[in-house]
């Protein structure tokens, strides 16, 4: 069994909500790498649920707190603080006792799959896992999460597969590189139908292992962003520009280079200075190598994104509009016992005159 690689790799200063340093720790799975940033109170609240979770505590003490020093503004003592906490994981990960590490808080902690056991070899995915693990196996939250990035990892190959496509020259390369980008879409689209079906039992009552409702919101944002793009790039990957590109094979370059030049050089030349009501919009990157079915397509996702930041918008200027009223409502309030503290001001006043000319009566 390869077991996963662990570091803290180094540190970084964040600002909000106010200055403090975050430790990146480096994480090296059988099939990718990945990293996470943790606080120094993370690895002491994991301290605390090791030792509560096992009843003994880890072979190595955490780095001691001070109040005399800030990581902030003493980057030695920042770096002093890494090797600590470095050498407290690697403790653990290597340790041949394995209650720590297979404990949840350890996994937790690191975003590892719950049966990290179950990755064989460095060949195998969690696509392919599917197929003996069944969509059940999804109802585990951090398994339901290493799909999904396993599902990242196919559509950014297919999006690579079709840039190589675009850029091939010859047919056998083109036809190689579509073969490539719809295997791995077909991958995705496995992914994302289990996906869906993990997340359906994740949501169902009493079955969603600690999950909030803004988690399962932002991981069904997750679920239909996936779907979104990959409905994008199955659009790119079915464009015509291939099959055009494979029927003028058959042409000399510069017969294609002589046709190109003309149909350039005819557009410079029946253009006119001014502005032309109803002509033709320039191609751009993103539509040049798609088909009528592609451009429509993406239009409706054009359209659908600036409609969601319209609604971001008004949701915004909404609660700066709530904020308004409130602030107006309290400056009332102020107002108001200005007001009355004026009065009691003026009657007060007012006796102390009295008293001022009674006094001076009797003197």
């Amino acid at each position: 069994m390869n077991e996963p690689q662990i570091s803290v790799s180094s540190y970084s200063t964040e600002e909000l909500p106010k200055p403090h340093t975050v430790y990146i720790i480096s994480i090296k799975l059988p099939l990718r790498s990945s990293s996470l940033k943790k606080r120094y109170s993370d690895f002491d609240q994991l301290h605390k649920d090791l030792t509560s979770s096992t009843g003994v505590s880890p072979p190595v003490a955490l780095p001691p707190k001070t109040y005399f020093k800030s990581t902030v503004s003493d980057g030695g003592f920042a770096e002093q603080r890494r090797k600590g906490l470095d050498e407290y994981l690697r403790a653990i990960q290597s340790h041949e006792d394995q209650r720590w590490r297979k404990s949840p808080p350890w996994r937790q902690f690191l975003n590892l799959p719950s049966s990290i056991s179950s990755y064989e070899s460095s060949t195998t995915s969690v696509a392919s896992h599917l197929t003996a693990l069944n969509h059940a196996a999804l109802t585990d939250p951090v398994l339901w999460l290493d799909a999904h990035r396993e599902m990242k990892g196919f559509l950014q190959d297919a999006r690579s597969e079709i840039s190589r496509r675009d850029q091939a020259i010859s047919s056998a390369d083109q036809h190689d590189a579509a073969a490539a980008a719809k295997k791995a879409l077909v991958k995705v689209s496995a992914l994302l139908e289990s996906l869906d079906k993990g997340l359906a039992s994740l949501t169902k009552s009493g079955s969603n292992n600690g999950l909030g409702e803004g988690e399962i919101r932002r991981r069904r944002d997750l679920l239909a962003s996936g779907l979104k793009e990959r409905d994008a790039l199955e659009a790119l990957a079915n464009s015509i520009s291939t099959k055009k590109l494979q029927g003028d094979s058959s042409r000399s370059s510069p017969d294609m280079m002589a046709d190109l030049f003309k149909s350039a050089t005819g557009n410079q030349r029946s253009r006119t200075t001014g502005r032309v009501l109803g002509a033709p919009v320039p191609e751009t990157s993103r539509t040049r190598q798609l088909d009528n079915v592609g451009v429509l397509q993406l239009q409706q996702q054009i359209i659908k994104s600036q409609d969601e930041d319209l609604e971001t918008l008004l949701k915004a200027v909404s609660r700066q509009k709530q904020m308004g009223l409130e602030i107006g409502q309290e400056i009332d309030e102020q107002n108001k016992f200005l007001d009355s503290l004026d009065a009691d001001t003026d009657r007060v006043t007012d006796k102390l005159r009295v008293v001022k000319k009674r006094m001076q009566n009797i003197s």
